[in-house]
């Protein structure tokens, strides 16, 4: 049977594991890949050099878009431990090949820190980060999953957040465009005798008077719910689709 998988060389997957000194990738674990075996002629190895977007059609991330070429480069690798190579592959969803480049980044940056000198006496001073509320496992900036108890991450407002702000703020533009549309005419008919028909004469125009304040409150409540969260710690969801 033809293997269809666009697999990494032995060269590639060796400069992936020396590039995070025989540590796993996810900011969030960092193991050792190799140690010592009862066999002293042997080493128990549990490293996997990963693929960010998936070696062959229908796996997790799966980028069509690239060359087989690309898909087996080193810039498509990532190493982890075992453990975090079979996470990263059960949802691609939370682990996105955003989430996970960023991992690399900032682990291959941690170890270039170290291998320059740098004195790292407490990991949580040079990886910036923060405890999850649920299980206290450290979660490195960046991280959107804990590896703890796999609470979601949230940085900003969540999606729900987000709707319901864009609702409300509709609902309160649109009382406001409505009281300019029918309230304001109808006040000075009866205090100036005035004969000014509802919606100003616009006719079915005079809706825009309605849907421009919607329009404006649910994008000025979106801002302000994103801001609240703004230079924030972030918040640990363990429901999903937050």
């Amino acid at each position: 049977m033809v293997n269809t998988r666009d697999e990494f060389t032995e060269k590639v997957k060796k400069t992936l594991q020396e590039r995070v000194a025989n540590r796993c990738s996810n900011p969030g674990c960092s193991c050792l890949t190799s140690g010592p075996n009862y066999d002293e002629e042997k080493a128990t190895r549990i490293g996997v050099a990963a693929h960010i977007t998936a070696a062959a059609q229908n796996g997790p991330r799966f980028n069509p878009f690239i060359s087989c070429e690309e898909r087996k480069h080193i810039s498509n690798g990532i190493w982890l431990c075992q453990n975090c190579a079979k996470l990263i592959d059960s949802d691609e969803q939370i682990y996105t090949e955003v989430a996970i480049r960023g991992w690399k980044s900032l682990t291959e940056s941690k170890i270039r820190q170290e291998l320059e000198g740098g004195y790292l006496a407490n990991e949580d001073l040079q990886l910036r980060g923060w405890h999850c509320g649920h299980c206290n496992t450290f979660v490195a900036q960046g991280q959107i999953v804990c590896t703890g108890c796999q609470a979601e991450v949230a940085y900003q407002a969540t999606k729900h957040e987000v709707i319901q702000a864009r609702v409300r703020g509709g609902i309160l533009g649109a009382f406001f465009g409505g009281i300019l549309n029918f309230g304001i005419p109808s006040l000075l008919n009866s205090h100036f005798s005035l004969t000014i028909p509802d919606g100003w004469g616009l006719g079915i125009y005079s809706l825009y008077i309605i849907a421009i304040p919607a329009i404006l409150g649910a994008v000025f409540f979106e801002a302000f719910e994103h801001n609240k969260f703004r230079n924030k710690p972030p918040r640990f969801f363990r429901q999903r689709n937050i």
